[in-house]
């Protein structure tokens, strides 16, 4: 590193036994997992990128079965040092009492859907009195001059593929044809975002899509996931943890460790919740759950007041 620097070069430094403390001309990542070329033209360029930091969270019913739920929704938020949050069964207000209490944006989709962003809102697309499930989107000014439309669906949660396969034994072929109803939801937000798209602002879909991966089962071409893939939207998470294997990134569920229907069957954990985008540079994705929480029913105590865990993405966002 340092006769790299005394040379004049950009540095890229991953620390292994030695502590690498950051300088300027020096970027210092724990691997290089997620290092595009992009971000390494960047540091040659000296183009600093804005980084934005998007969460997805269902938030389970707005939070109720969790005492103090929105206390612990706002200690999680800002725990993840998000900046835009799409949200999933927020119960109606969720998404305004959040905000407020933050000092946020918000934006409220139906008695189901929200966004909240300590950015502004300039824009807001899909229909406001959207059902229980759908999709809904806004656009945010993340920084002078660049903007991005952030998208939050909630997808159909019968039937449930992984219940079909785990527990009935259903083949590929039945499993995809049985995604009917959500690859409709799933077509419908794609439409809606495709509307209100323009060419010069990148698009994050969040969301809670009930459905497996294509990315993560070999044998299943899940059909909802792989028709966003085809609109161009690429996944976060297995953009830096491409080995579904060792990295399964499991967001159903945090709580239910057996099936809540008495007979103490496993419960199949899954990753169905999702930060997708087009247009934007992938710095790091993760899931998020507070805790150790306790299983159902016993949840009412948990730090934390959701049955899904979070996932948290850090874009790069090229300054306008």
């Amino acid at each position: 590193v340092s006769s790299a620097e005394a040379a004049g070069c950009a540095v890229l430094a991953v620390p292994s036994l030695a502590p690498i403390d950051a300088a300027p001309g020096r970027t210092v990542r724990e691997s290089l997992v997620g290092v595009t070329p992009a971000a390494l033209r960047a540091m040659v360029t000296h183009e600093t990128p804005y980084e934005l930091r998007v969460l997805t969270w269902n938030l389970w019913l707005g939070g109720s079965k969790v005492d103090d739920h929105r206390t612990k929704q706002l200690k999680a938020i800002a725990e993840t040092g998000a900046d835009v949050v799409g949200l999933q069964e927020t119960g109606g207000t969720a998404a305004e009492e959040l905000a407020e209490a933050l000092g946020w944006h918000h934006h409220r989709a139906g008695e189901n859907l929200g966004v909240i962003s300590r950015h502004p809102i300039t824009a807001r697309f899909g229909d406001p009195d959207v059902g229980f499930y759908g999709a809904a989107g806004v656009r945010i000014a993340v920084s002078e001059g660049r903007e991005i439309d952030l998208w939050t669906c909630h997808l159909d949660c019968t039937p449930y593929g992984p219940y079909e396969s785990a527990y009935d034994g259903l083949p590929a072929a039945d499993l995809i044809a049985h995604e009917d109803v959500r690859l409709a939801q799933m077509r419908d937000a794609l439409g809606r975002i495709a509307e209100a798209a323009e060419d010069a602002v990148p698009v994050v879909l969040v969301g809670d899509f009930n459905s497996p991966s294509h990315l993560d089962w070999p044998d299943v071409e899940w059909p909802v996931t792989k028709a966003a893939a085809d609109a161009g939207l690429r996944d976060s998470y297995r953009e830096v943890h491409p080995d579904p294997a060792a990295d399964p990134g499991h967001t159903w569920s945090p709580i239910h460790p057996v099936n809540e229907d008495g007979s103490g069957r496993a419960e199949p954990q899954d990753r169905i919740d999702y930060v997708l985008h087009r247009g934007l540079t992938v710095l790091d994705s993760r899931t998020f759950v507070v805790g150790t929480p306790s299983p159902w029913p016993d949840v009412a105590a948990n730090c934390w007041p959701s049955d899904h865990a979070a996932v948290l993405t850090v874009f790069a966002v090229p300054r306008g």
